[in-house]
């Protein structure tokens, strides 16, 4: 069975997005892509993405956010056809616990896909634990 478009441009998509906006802010890498699965890694600075706490800096919520609504819309990506792209129809963020900047992994997966949409889930961690998990609907479009 051959690879997926999806899975097939992301890896492309990557390498042209790396030096420029939310992808080059996060620091973001795909580490790795299959049909209806991925990993991303991010690389949170107190610099960028800090938020001043009594307990010192934490990442902002917001970036986090950003990181698994990316990691989301991307693994919705992996089952794209060709001519459609990916956008997101709603966005759910729970944080379990504050996290200090630094290198993050999000594993997202793809629950559901109908013709124009995807149900999406994913875990962000930061040194093996779990800091938050998001779901999403992933709305497929032409491009």
């Amino acid at each position: 069975m051959s690879e997926p478009y999806g899975v097939k441009a992301l890896s492309d998509l990557y390498r042209e997005w790396a030096s420029t906006g939310m992808v080059a802010n996060i620091g973001t890498r795909l580490v790795e892509a299959t049909a209806g699965s991925l990993v991303l890694e991010g690389n949170m600075t107190g610099e960028a993405h800090g938020f001043p706490t009594g307990r010192g800096l934490i990442v902002h919520g917001g970036a986090i956010a950003t990181l698994a609504d990316e990691a989301l819309a991307s693994v919705a990506f992996t089952l794209a056809e060709e001519g459609e792209t990916t956008t997101t129809a709603e966005l759910n963020v729970d944080y379990y616990r504050p996290c200090s900047p630094g290198r993050l992994i999000v594993r997202a997966s793809v629950r559901h896909r109908t013709r124009r949409l995807a149900f999406c889930q994913a875990s962000v961690e930061k040194d093996g634990e779990i800091v938050a998990e998001a779901r999403a609907v992933i709305a497929y479009v032409k491009a």
